[in-house]
């Protein structure tokens, strides 16, 4: 049977922050155990054990992370082999158990699907998952450490900052590549009237317009005692293109150079360390030598700007006739019965295909699209947010102090009182402690938890002063946070 850290100790201590299948690490309501999901998929049967485990050994929460994953909560003491055992039985489990930590290659939801793809990733996916967990060598690298490969599609996610990226081109034929960093997305305007999480998650930047009258409002600031690290620079463009045959070796490539680069520099776990200790120009030298193919110089090249709303809704695939239905979860979980009812709704909807979001959510594929309305329809009957005008559609939050320990407040309490008060959808996130957790990044407005049911708000601006950006009132309830938001998004 495997075990729970089934890794050699010395790995076990340095990754001891990330939770993973055969780490279970502590919380204030017990065990996290992630599940790794193969390009974000996960078939009926599989939704099916999940849902049995969390209801048999977790305390029936069922989370979903903003990497299209799963994380299940609460799981006991003693425990963790029979969680183990179950999911590794229901397929859910690495090639290899030393494999799992480095499971970290994403792909947008519509892989493949997306009318507006470029390129479908999901062989290469596939190929790079294989090779990552069966060469030991790759083992080493931080459980952190992720490869993003993003096919043009509508449906995107562009602000994952990756250690590795790789971008489809117009012509089909290319991919652009970059290093820590998102890849470099074209202008874009905003949709009049409401902004959800999708325009600040790869849809634009659209914080200056969801609060642009934010400078108008005259509530009492304190002193911030707490300032949150400022926002360091990013190399936002490509490093270089190459031809599409050539992608799996530009990746090995990387990781291989990564690798040795870093066995001589303590502390470098991550891209983004290498490239404070060495210019990009002399790591992209240096990657040239190792490459038996030219790379094209790339640094104007833009991807065109994601489609808002996309993971929400009925949309048209690429395959005539087919369409897919995206819908959120609120607040980022699922209960076992409303997984169960999604598998359900799966399996006679296109045989039992299930894809998650990384805006915390599912999406089933390849229905046909006369019946992809009602299956949408049947999604929000089980409590799924279908439509981006939904109150909970743009509100993200941590697990809060009934999970964590840092916490504050009770966020999740906290953010469904929110959203009962705000006028419409709005990017907001309510974090516990300023770890920030459930973020990729900072959202257009973010608040911060002082105390029990009060917070600090923050609305994002590129001059900081924190990487929050600037606070525009402290020590304030959710009452006072809701009115603020609402003048301030009008």
């Amino acid at each position: 049977m495997l075990k729970a850290c089934a890794i050699s100790g010395d790995r076990v201590e340095r990754r001891s922050a990330c939770p993973g299948l055969f780490r279970m690490t502590e919380a204030a309501d017990g065990r996290i155990c992630r599940v790794k999901l193969s390009c974000g998929r996960l078939s009926t049967s599989q939704a099916r054990a999940v849902a049995d485990v969390a209801e048999r050994y977790g305390n029936g929460i069922i989370e979903l992370t903003s990497r299209a994953n799963l994380q299940l909560r609460g799981i006991g003491l003693g425990d963790e082999e029979y969680v183990i055992l179950a999911l590794t039985a229901a397929r859910l489990g690495p090639l290899v158990p030393e494999g799992d930590d480095i499971r970290n290659v994403m792909v947008n939801a519509t892989a493949g699907i997306d009318a507006a793809f470029l390129i479908d990733t999901l062989p290469l996916a596939e190929n790079l998952l294989e090779t990552l967990q069966l060469t030991p060598v790759y083992h080493a690298l931080s459980p952190k450490f992720s490869i993003l490969l993003d096919g043009g599609e509508a449906c995107a996610v562009t602000n994952h900052t990756s250690d590795i990226w790789l971008a489809a081109t117009e012509d089909r034929e290319r991919f652009v590549f970059g290093l820590a960093s998102c890849p470099p997305v074209a202008p874009s305007f905003p949709l009049a009237g409401k902004v959800s999480a999708e325009q600040t998650d790869g849809g634009g930047d659209a914080c200056a317009s969801v609060f642009s009258k934010s400078a108008s409002v005259t509530t009492p600031i304190r002193p911030l005692t707490r300032a949150p690290s400022p926002q360091g620079g990013r190399r936002e463009h490509g490093f270089g293109m190459v031809a599409l045959e050539n992608a799996p070796a530009l990746i090995t490539g990387l990781l291989d150079l990564f690798l040795e680069l870093s066995a001589t520099r303590p502390g470098v776990t991550r891209m983004k360390h290498l490239l404070a200790e060495m210019p990009a120009s002399e790591v992209l030298d240096r990657l040239k030598t190792r490459l038996a193919f030219p790379v094209a110089p790339a640094t104007d090249w833009h991807r065109a700007a994601p489609r808002p709303f996309a993971h929400l809704g009925v949309h048209p695939q690429r395959q005539e006739g087919l369409a897919y239905a995206g819908a959120a979860a609120p607040l980022g979980r699922l209960t076992p019965k409303r997984l169960r009812a999604i598998a359900h709704i799966a399996a006679e909807a296109n045989g039992g295909q299930i894809r998650l979001t990384p805006w915390q959510g599912v999406l089933l594929p390849d229905i046909v699209a006369a019946q992809a309305p009602s299956v949408l329809e049947r999604l929000s009957a089980t409590g799924l947010i279908g439509e981006p005008g939904h109150p909970l559609a743009g509100i993200i939050t941590c697990s809060g102090s009934t999970g964590c320990v840092s916490a504050l407040a009770d966020t999740q309490a906290d953010a469904a009182k929110l959203a009962g008060l705000l006028d419409e959808a709005a990017p907001v996130h309510l974090t516990g402690c300023p770890k920030s957790c459930a973020a990729i990044r900072p959202a257009p407005a973010t608040l911060i938890a002082v105390g029990e049911g009060r917070y600090d708000l923050f609305l994002r601006h590129p001059a900081g002063p924190s990487r929050f950006g600037r606070l525009l009132a402290a020590n304030i309830t959710i009452e006072e946070a809701a009115l603020l938001l609402n003048t301030a998004g009008k």
